[in-house]
């Protein structure tokens, strides 16, 4: 997925004729759910040499993978809660949209993380936590952490709230456009020969003794509907999840505890701020 494919198989001209190959052929693979994770695993599988489907119910990207925070982050904050290899994995993979699959798409982004007195992270465990954060990333960062004074802190951001301010860490993520990083990945898997259509919606599974062997879809523009035989179906339908697994079995617990995340959107005036500013 390097750089943007000169050719957009994706077009409204070819969508017939994958939906008839989505009727006559059979799949290893049928994957169901058009967001990063959905897009991800079949651009994995069809790399891998499986027949691959990818189908899903709106636009790609329409649900949380258009809607996070842009941010292409390496877990600092799963520091506080010990999981170290978490924030290794989440550095390497950072590294590796950066540097190799997605440049383009993934840009550097400067954090001042300010400490006040009475602070539940004091300058002390920040600075540790800094140090620690740049050796998991084996100090592959886009730059090593700064830990500013206040007054250099007040300068790099003039209306931070001064009284009661210690000191502050610079250190540096990334952010990305989520849908286009989305988008561009389900392209690259149809590069690597998976079939993938957006407005193809479950309606249930296809079962033979017991075991699920496709599933039936309806297509939301046409209308009509149909089955798709596949040896395996993958749900990566996200907080959609649990609906769709009631459809396998009606009895399922629900497996997933949802949680919601708020963004609100200001304009740069408003907030007057340089480079992003953390919160705690």
């Amino acid at each position: 997925m390097t750089g943007i494919p000169q050719r957009l198989p994706l077009s409204s001209g070819d969508r017939e004729g994958r939906l008839d190959r989505l009727k006559r052929e059979g799949f290893d693979l049928v994957v169901i759910g058009g967001g990063i994770n959905g897009a991800g695993i079949a651009r994995d599988a069809a790399m891998r040499g499986f027949r691959v489907a990818l189908v899903e119910k709106g636009d790609f990207a329409s649900g949380t993978s258009s809607k996070s925070s842009k941010l292409i982050h390496g877990g600092i904050r799963y520091l506080q809660m010990g999981d170290l290899r978490l924030v290794r994995t989440a550095c390497r993979e950072r590294d590796l949209l950066r540097r190799r699959l997605a440049p383009h798409l993934v840009q550097p982004l400067a954090f001042l993380f300010p400490v006040y007195s009475g602070d539940p992270v004091g300058l002390l465990a920040l600075t540790a936590a800094m140090w620690l954060y740049d050796t998991l990333a084996i100090f592959r960062n886009i730059r090593r952490h700064r830990m500013p004074t206040r007054r250099r802190a007040l300068a790099l951001e003039p209306n931070l709230r001064a009284e009661g301010l210690r000191g502050a860490a610079l250190y540096y993520d990334c952010f990305t456009d989520d849908a286009r990083l989305t988008l561009e990945t389900v392209l690259a898997a149809e590069e690597e020969g998976a079939i993938t259509i957006n407005y193809l919606e479950l309606q249930d599974f296809v079962k033979e003794g017991g075991r699920l062997v496709g599933a039936y879809l309806r297509d939301r523009i046409g209308g009509s509907e149909f089955e798709v035989r596949a040896r395996r179906v993958v749900n990566a339908t996200g907080p959609w999840a649990d609906r769709v697994r009631c459809l396998d079995d009606p009895a399922a617990k629900p497996c997933l505890r949802l949680t919601k995340g708020v963004h609100v959107v200001v304009t740069r005036e408003r907030a007057d701020h340089t480079q992003a500013v953390v919160m705690h």
